[in-house]
């Protein structure tokens, strides 16, 4: 089984020129390829920088209770 999921994104115009532009000077085969460790990348950072928020809000909270 694969661990990929096709799936189709509806991108920007100006998305699409960017990461075909990026594609162009990468290692990656496809723009696919691509867009897939970008968003893996960028995800992640999302989802680190929340939870940080998160935690430094609960301390705030406490500090002022």
């Amino acid at each position: 089984m694969s661990e990929y999921k096709p799936c189709m994104l509806r991108l920007r115009v100006e998305t699409h020129q960017m990461l075909r532009d990026a594609v162009e000077g990468s290692s990656h085969r496809s723009m696919s390829a691509l867009a897939d460790e970008v968003l893996h990348i960028a995800l992640g950072r999302m989802v680190e920088t929340q939870e940080s928020r998160s935690g430094i809000d609960r301390m705030i909270d406490a500090a002022n209770k």
